[in-house]
C-alpha cells in the first residue's frame, strides 16, 4: 500500500487556514493540524482549531511557543517603537516562529511538507522554488512572508494561493456551516485582545513622555502625549490648528515629531537594511517594489546593494508615507525577490550622487 503525502498544516482557528486543510484533504494529503498557542488572549481560537480538527478527523497538536513569541517577536516589536520606528510583527514571527516551528514538527514527525493559509504561491522552476504573489491582489500575504528561507520554499504549500478570499468564503460555508459566522476577521496584531488598544499595549510596556510637535520649516506647533504613540503618515490624534498636519518623522533621541502637509510625505528614494534575499538581485535592474502591507507596488530600480543595506529609487510615482522600521518588499513581476528594513528615505534623486566603488555591489551611499 503506498502511503500518502504527509502534510503538518497551521491550523490558527480561523476561517483561512480552516479552509486550507479541507483542501489538504480533498488533494489527498494525510493532515496534520498545528495550533501555535502564542499568547493567552486567543483561548476561543485555540478550541476552535481543536473543534476544526475534530470535524475534519484529522489529529491536531498544540505547541506552546509563548515564550519565543515574546523573545523573538514582543521584545524587538517594543524595542523598534521605542527608538521611533514602526514594525511589523508579522514579518518577524513568520520565519522566527511560525514557519520554524512547523519545521520542527515536519522532522519530528516524519512529514514531507509544510503548510498555511497564507494567499501567496510558491512557483516552481527546474526544482527551484520561487516565493510568489498569491491570486487575490486584495488579500495576498507575500510581503509578509519575504523572509522565510529559501530553502524552506521547496517544502510549502499554499492551498489558498489560487483563491480570493470571497471564493474561501464563499465554499469554506459549504463544508463547515456557520462555524465562522461570529469570527472576526484576523489582524495583524494578534497579541492583542479584542479590549486592548496598540496605544494601550505600548503605553504598558514603554513610558510616554510629552514633547514638542514642530513644523517643518521649525515653527513650535503644540505638544504630544509621547511619541510612542505616533507613526509616520499618521494625521489623527495630533490635535493641532490649521491642519491637516502629518506626521514627517519622528526624532527619538529629543522626543519630537515633526509635522507637514500631505504633499511632503513623497519620497522617491528609500534605503534599507538587514537586507534577505530569496532571489540575488542585480543593480541597475528594474524591479517593482512595496513599501507597506496592501499598498501598490511602484517601479524602482536598485542602486546600491551590499551585505548590510540597499537603496532603491523609484522610477514614475514616488512612495508615500515611508514609515522607518517597515519592511520594503522587491518583486520582479509576481516573484518575491527579498527586502529589507526601511531605515529612512528622501525626496532627492539618488542618480546624481550615485558613485559605484569596488564594482557593482558597493557604493558610497551605502
Amino acid at each position: 500500500m503506498i502511503s500518502k503525502v504527509k502534510v503538518i498544516a497551521a491550523i490558527s482557528g480561523g476561517i483561512d487556514s480552516s479552509f486550507a486543510l479541507a483542501l489538504l484533504l480533498q488533494h489527498g494529503y494525510d493532515v496534520i493540524g498545528c495550533h501555535l498557542l502564542m499568547s493567552d488572549n486567543h483561548e476561543e481560537d485555540a478550541e476552535r482549531a481543536k473543534d476544526v480538527c475534530h470535524f475534519l478527523n484529522i489529529p491536531c497538536y498544540f505547541v506552546d511557543a509563548k515564550e519565543n513569541f515574546k523573545n523573538e517577536v514582543i521584545k524587538p516589536f517594543i524595542n523598534s517603537y521605542s527608538r521611533g520606528n514602526t514594525p511589523n510583527p508579522c514579518i518577524l514571527c513568520n520565519p522566527s516562529i511560525k514557519f520554524k516551528t512547523l519545521f520542527e514538527m515536519l522532522k519530528k514527525l516524519g512529514a514531507d511538507f509544510v503548510a498555511t493559509g497564507h494567499y501567496a504561491r510558491i512557483i516552481e522552476n527546474n526544482s527551484n522554488y520561487h516565493l510568489a504573489r498569491g491570486k487575490d491582489s486584495k488579500k495576498e500575504q507575500s510581503y509578509m512572508l519575504y523572509r522565510l528561507k529559501k530553502e524552506w520554499l521547496g517544502k510549502i504549500i499554499f492551498p489558498l494561493g489560487v483563491w480570493t478570499k470571497a471564493e474561501v468564503k464563499d465554499k469554506a460555508k459549504g463544508i463547515f456551516g456557520d462555524m465562522f459566522s461570529d469570527v472576526r476577521e484576523s489582524v495583524d496584531l494578534c497579541f492583542l485582545s479584542e479590549r486592548k488598544t496598540l496605544r494601550n499595549f505600548i503605553s504598558a510596556k514603554i513610558r510616554a513622555k510629552k514633547g514638542p510637535i514642530i513644523s517643518s520649516q521649525g515653527d513650535l506647533l503644540g505638544c504630544h502625549e509621547g511619541a510612542i504613540f505616533y507613526t509616520v503618515g499618521q494625521r489623527e490624534g495630533l490635535g493641532l490648528s490649521n491642519g491637516p498636519w502629518y506626521v514627517l518623522s519622528i526624532k527619538e533621541h529629543d522626543n519630537t515629531l515633526i509635522v507637514g502637509r500631505k504633499e511632503d510625505l513623497y519620497r522617491r528614494t528609500v534605503k534599507c537594511f538587514n537586507p534577505h534575499w530569496l532571489e540575488r538581485p542585480e543593480t541597475g535592474e528594474a524591479y517593482t517594489a512595496q513599501h507597506r502591507y496592501k499598498t501598490t507596488p511602484k517601479p524602482v530600480v536598485l542602486y546600491c546593494l551590499d551585505n548590510d543595506q540597499f537603496i532603491v529609487e523609484a522610477l514614475e510615482t514616488p512612495f508615500w508615507g515611508v514609515a522607518p522600521g517597515q519592511s520594503l518588499v522587491i518583486y520582479d513581476g509576481e516573484i518575491v525577490m527579498g527586502g529589507g528594513i526601511i531605515a529612512d528615505s528622501t525626496n532627492s534623486s539618488s542618480k546624481r550622487n550615485l558613485k559605484l566603488k569596488g564594482g557593482k555591489n558597493t557604493c558610497h551611499l551605502c
